[in-house]
């Protein structure tokens, strides 16, 4: 299972002993961050209670079908929807609409061969939308036709007559809780077209349909609700040079006039599509940290044209501004040091004899004194040299920002101490040096005569006893 384990990351390196470096810089652009999120999150909140929270989307379909298909289609209520419809008559008088009752003319549904009720409600589906409109003549050759139009036109003045036509309608509610299409449940949400006739000719209407399909996406473990409306688009007409004359097949001893006849053209291969879904809490929650994420990164950016100068002049500052530190004290007191007698080196030899192991015990003990004055004389030394050295001056932080353009600002001394540091860094730093020096490292102690055989075990380290203390 090792191999297939590409979650664990590589161990990092301590800098300064610590984890990471902190700066000021770097916590006054953490503190620009935590201002700049706030604000994205009060906005996202605000704009999330003020504003619409479906996303929708709209689509004109076209897609051609097989015989099969448009038969299939034909029985699926969605694209064949069942539709309430009411009709009716007017003239035209004096400036108004009037449902009168002098029009002789009847309403007639060739589907189901029977007579409809002006003014009545009735539901049919769209392919099966065939209504005719008929006057009712009083002899099989319809003689009387246009003496009823004579006395229209002489008695009332009456030249414009119409057929009202209306249908369940419907409301596109988007943004509507509980569903996107309100019906004409409270009949109170209707579509209402006036046709006007014309009793010298026979008229041929058909309308155009066009179905609305609508699909709602839910969330997990729910399903997608559907619904479908429709509407008329358009219509096509021709007509006739004279009425027609017809005779109805459940009274074949009665004549009429044909004056309208009515039906719908339902192409289902071109429709209009509606998918929304509604923008949840976890949506938002999920733009934000998406967001937040990428704002970190684009600082994270910024903020590594900085860090990288400065934690590499920080280490050497660390190095050389570093204080000596005192490892005795004298005052007719014990050492207040390593306990110095410790520190007696025994030379060890191929032949592990007793005498020799005495004889450099005693050797060392006579050059105690002689190697502490010279100890002391020597950590002096140390002390006056660190003190006559240079230090590293504070820089300003824009000046490690300048420092990613050194090869135009070479003259300037503050742009070559950083690169100096950055050289060094480089050099003694990068990982063929770190390792070059490590295998030329094992090649010294495997040729060095130990005076301490102590020093060989890797458990004599003081953090690796105080890390015993606790097994």
């Amino acid at each position: 299972m090792h191999p297939l384990d590409i979650i664990s990351n590589s161990p990092n390196l301590y800098i300064l002993r610590k984890e990471s470096n902190k700066t000021n810089f770097g916590g006054f652009l953490f503190l620009i961050y935590l201002i700049i999120i706030i604000t994205i999150f009060v906005y996202y909140i605000i704009n999330y209670t003020k504003n619409d929270k479906y996303i929708i989307q709209s689509f004109n379909h076209f897609n051609f079908k097989t015989k099969e298909e448009e038969e299939e289609r034909n029985k699926n209520d969605f694209y064949n929807p069942t539709i309430n419809f009411t009709l009716g008559t007017s003239v035209y008088f004096l400036g108004h609409f009037f449902n009168s009752t002098i029009l002789k003319l009847q309403i007639y549904d060739n589907k189901k061969e029977k007579f409809i009720e002006k003014g009545s409600k009735f539901s049919t589906k769209i392919n099966d939308f065939d209504i005719i409109i008929i006057y009712e003549c009083n002899n099989l050759n319809c003689s009387d036709y246009l003496e009823y139009l004579e006395y229209l036109r002489g008695e009332f003045d009456i030249s414009s007559y119409y057929l009202n036509f209306v249908y369940d309608g419907f409301t596109l509610a988007h943004q509507n809780e509980n569903k996107p299409i309100i019906k004409n449940e409270d009949n109170n949400k209707i579509l209402f077209r006036r046709f006007k006739l014309n009793l010298n000719k026979t008229t041929n209407i058909t309308y155009n349909w066009k179905n609305i399909l609508y699909t709602e996406k839910k969330g997990y473990f729910q399903k997608d609700s559907n619904d479908s409306c429709g509407y008329i688009e358009s219509y096509n007409s021709y007509y006739y040079d004279i009425p027609l004359r017809i005779g109805l097949t459940e009274m074949k001893d009665k004549a009429y006039i044909l004056v309208s006849e009515f039906t719908f053209n339902n192409d289902n291969t071109q429709y209009i599509e509606y998918f929304r879904k509604r923008v949840s809490e976890l949506d938002l929650l999920a733009n934000f940290l998406s967001l937040v994420a990428n704002i970190f990164t684009g600082v994270k950016f910024i903020f590594s044209f900085y860090s990288s100068n400065f934690n590499n002049f920080k280490i050497i500052e660390k190095i050389l501004n570093r204080q000596p530190k005192k490892n005795y004290k004298i005052n007719n007191n014990p050492l207040e040091m390593e306990d110095y007698e410790n520190k007696k080196f025994i030379s060890i030899r191929d032949d592990f004899s007793e005498n020799n192991i005495q004889k450099d015990i005693e050797k060392t003990e006579s050059n105690n004194d002689s190697d502490f004055h010279k100890f002391k004389d020597d950590d002096c030394d140390d002390d006056k040299s660190s003190t006559d050295s240079k230090r590293l001056k504070k820089l300003h932080f824009f000046d490690f920002f300048l420092n990613n353009i050194y090869c135009c600002l070479k003259k300037k001394k503050p742009q070559k101490i950083i690169h100096k540091c950055n050289q060094i860094i480089e050099k003694y730093a990068s990982i063929d040096m770190l390792i070059k020096n490590q295998i030329l490292i094992e090649n010294l102690l495997k040729d060095y005569k130990w005076n301490d055989p102590n020093l060989n075990n890797v458990e004599n380290n003081n953090l690796f006893v105080e890390l015993k203390t606790y097994l």
